[in-house]
């Protein structure tokens, strides 16, 4: 059972593949999302089976890519310190627009101590990456 789940969404105006594209790109993450460390660990382009470290939240963690099915959903899990997260990207376009989703499932008994500070600091997470995949698509 997950102790936090988070859904939110956007509307983009850019088609799903230019979201996408820009999604996969996790070397360009930093200039546009915040990361401050990406070290891809299996060749790129990013797909099912894709391997990369990353520091999120303060959380530096290995992630692995489970579900690749451009440009409709991208789902990668990862663990750090006994925390589990499996995170979902799902594209829907219409008339050249995108709605993107973003969920969040995070679960693990050592969340149970943590889970004031991630209750707040997930949401909002995720609700920077969509202003950021936003704001990027729609700039390019």
């Amino acid at each position: 059972m997950a102790l936090i789940n988070v859904e939110l969404s956007s509307e983009i105006h850019a088609p799903a593949e230019k979201v996408w594209d820009i999604l996969v790109d996790i070397e360009s993450w930093p200039e546009w999302q915040g990361t401050t460390y990406m070290n891809p660990i299996t060749p790129l382009p990013l797909r099912q089976g894709s391997v990369f470290e990353t520091k999120l939240s303060g959380m530096k963690g290995s992630i692995t890519v489970t579900k690749a099915d451009r440009p409709k959903k991208l789902v990668w899990s990862g663990r750090s310190l006994g925390v589990k997260a499996v995170h979902e990207w799902e594209f829907q376009e219409h008339e050249g627009k995108t709605t993107a989703v973003s969920r969040e499932h995070v679960s693990g008994w050592p969340a149970v101590p943590l889970y004031l500070m991630l209750r707040s600091s997930v949401p909002k997470l995720h609700a920077n990456w969509l202003a950021a995949l936003k704001a990027r698509a729609e700039a390019s």
